[in-house]
């Protein structure tokens, strides 16, 4: 419980600043009054007094200034051997967003009184962003109407990114009749701009924007496909799809074709009633579609070695190993590999490729080198062409030969591999294609399936 003494309150012997919470309490908590009997007061109080303990320094010391927006990346694991609150547990499973919320006004707090330059006097909040939480990673197959609000993590890889815009968040309004002005606040993004004035007697309903005073933030859509194995493929079906909406700092942080890690929390929305359909706005109102609020994304590209998890029997769910890097057992089986076979080591790759395939030993070999693809050469001289290092392979033969045994075989063993027939493409074909956003009225850009197995 907080003790009320001047302007500190104490919970657990340790003093609260209770003007320092009060000041930034809106900023993480914009809709909720002040109050000494909240339950986030008391996480927000629990959470400080960790974060001043010589264990959370090495979390604060990752604290990022992204052109003004301050956010924290925290690596969950680490973070559940060090902190022991079950409290914050407790409301990350419930309403991860508040949880997230109270942790960043404690970082804050906590950071404002250090006599460390972390350049704080400007900053409105500080984003927390939880990755590495193999408790929450579910695959796209499980991702239903019993996940609403919970905290989950996805792998996937992009196929579609928005541009970036702004998507206001705040912004006065001028009553037309009276002068009143009148701020409006637009949670989640939907704009509702005033219906009535407040003023007794005046009944005006013309409001003029004020858009210099409009608080703005960094919003991008992206769109995330499933990684499908080979034992979990299943056949005439279309890999599942997800949209994801990132802000701020996450913005930018993934292009199409690469695979991700996306933590955030599953919200619904109506495309009709929450954005406005014109005629068919009062046609299925009923009916919502899930989407995620990215928390963080976690790019393949730039993930070490300490983030990559195995199978979580339990809950369903995989993470795919990361695709650039090797385990210890890897390194061990390739030397000795390369030590028991000397010279005749391309040989036994190409018997080793799509063995259910018995003979054509030239084509797998063509295969094989494309899968390993050459060295990309720049010329020193402008008025030459660069040398690309990728093999582009063409297989021509008589029908039951087994040319697409070979190709299927070729995409299994390629990490970022997509084997695309005829009949199956999609509506971006083989390479990329500009769409329309049929919600936002947006162009962005769909990869398709050479695109989604190119190598970066």
């Amino acid at each position: 419980m907080f003790a009320e003494g001047g302007e500190r309150g104490v919970t657990g012997g340790r003093p609260l600043d209770l003007s320092a919470v009060s000041r930034i309490w809106p900023n993480y908590f914009p809709q909720v009054e002040f109050s000494l009997e909240d339950r986030k007061l008391k996480l927000v109080a629990l959470l400080a007094d960790f974060f001043c303990t010589p264990q959370a320094e090495p979390f604060l010391s990752q604290v990022q200034d992204d052109c003004g927006t301050f956010f924290l990346p925290i690596n969950m694991q680490h973070f559940q051997k060090a902190c022991g609150i079950d409290e914050f547990y407790a409301v990350l499973e419930e309403a991860p967003k508040e949880a997230l919320s109270c942790m960043g006004a404690a970082v804050h707090m906590v950071l404002s009184t250090k006599k460390i330059n972390y350049h704080l006097e400007d900053a409105e909040k500080i984003n927390i962003r939880l990755y590495n939480h193999p408790d929450s990673m579910i695959t796209l197959k499980n991702l239903k109407a019993a996940y609403i609000g919970k905290l989950v993590s996805v792998r996937g890889s992009v196929v579609k990114v928005s541009t970036t815009r702004p998507l206001v968040l705040q912004m006065e309004f001028a009553c037309g009749k009276c002068g009143t002005v009148i701020a409006r606040a637009f949670p989640d993004g939907k704009f509702s701009p005033p219906v009535a004035c407040s003023i007794h007697g005046c009944r005006s309903r013309t409001f003029i924007p004020n858009r210099s005073t409009a608080k703005l933030m960094d919003f991008q859509k992206i769109r995330v496909q499933e990684l499908l194995k080979s034992e979990n493929h299943e056949e005439g079906r279309v890999p599942r799809t997800v949209e994801c909406e990132l802000a701020e700092d996450l913005v930018d942080s993934c292009i199409p074709g690469d695979v991700i890690t996306v933590t955030g929390i599953i919200k619904v929305i109506n495309n009709y009633m929450d954005i406005g359909g014109g005629r068919s706005k009062n046609k299925n109102q009923g009916l919502y579609y899930l989407y995620l609020e990215a928390v963080s994304v976690r790019n393949s590209k730039s993930q070490s070695t300490e983030d990559v998890h195995v199978t979580n029997s339990e809950s369903g769910a995989y993470m795919l190993f990361d695709f650039f890097s090797f385990s210890p057992r890897d390194l061990e089986f390739i030397v000795k590999f390369s030590e028991e076979h000397g010279s005749d080591i391309f040989r036994q790759i190409v018997h080793s490729f799509c063995p259910s395939i018995y003979g054509h030993e030239l084509v797998k070999a063509g295969i094989v080198l494309a899968l390993f693809g050459g060295v990309q050469k720049h010329s020193v001289d402008q008025n030459k062409v660069p040398v690309r290092g990728d093999i582009h392979v063409i297989i021509v033969g008589d029908p039951g030969l087994g040319k697409s045994q070979l190709l299927q075989a070729a995409a299994a063993v390629s990490p970022r591999g997509i084997y695309v027939c005829g009949n199956a493409t999609t509506n971006a074909g083989l390479t990329v294609a500009v769409v329309k956003d049929p919600m936002t009225s947006d162009y962005a850009f769909e990869a398709a399936g050479q695109k989604l197995s190119m190598k970066i």
